[in-house]
């Protein structure tokens, strides 16, 4: 029995060491990988004036709950964007990945009047209609590795992360103070009781 345990431990041992080496060896690769370069790009040629915007790789998560008596089922669905922002706007510029290839279609422009209500949170930032729904919650996180289909690239952005931060703070100041939200939570409440 003791025999089990052991085998059982250094096996544990082993995985843990394997996944703790691809996921170094991914952020070392996502430092300054192609796929950085390819966001910044993009940007550059989507979006008006794209240099003088910080350019990040984002994500929202789309969460939904369906089926109905003992199968209940939960789908999410992940959009990936080169994101611009600078200011009070941004720019979502919506991303597809092919065989390694990264295409992008049409930015989406938001400005501080695009929203009604905004909260921010470490490498996220979730907005609402005027009408206070949630519309999406954008991710720009520091650290972005290929775990599996859904997470398709190697990017480590430390420093937009933090400029991201920056931004969602004062836009999420000035959008509520624009729409005379002074507390966030009982805001949300009174917004779910509307529905």
């Amino acid at each position: 029995m003791n025999q089990y345990i052991i085998y059982g431990a250094v096996g544990l041992v082993v995985l843990f060491v394997i996944v703790y080496v691809k996921m170094t060896i991914d952020e070392k690769k996502g430092a300054d990988s192609e796929e950085k370069r390819k966001i910044k790009e993009i940007v550059k040629r989507a979006v008006p004036n794209g240099v003088s915007y910080t350019a990040a790789y984002g994500t929202t998560e789309d969460f939904e709950i369906g089926g109905g008596g003992r199968r209940i089922t939960t789908t999410t669905t992940y959009r990936y964007f080169a994101v611009a922002f600078q200011s009070q706007e941004f720019y979502l510029v919506p991303l597809s990945f092919d065989g390694g290839d990264i295409s992008y279609s049409e930015p989406l422009h938001y400005t501080a009047d695009s929203f009604g209500m905004a909260e921010a949170g470490k490498g996220m930032l979730t907005l609402y209609d005027k009408d206070r729904r949630r519309m999406f919650t954008l991710f720009v996180v520091e650290s972005n590795t290929k775990d599996d289909k859904y997470h398709p690239v190697n990017i480590q952005q430390k420093e937009e992360a933090e400029l991201f931060g920056q931004f969602s703070q004062t836009l999420m100041q000035n959008v509520n103070a624009v729409n005379g939200i002074t507390d966030l939570k009982s805001a949300k409440k009174e917004a779910g009781r509307m529905k």
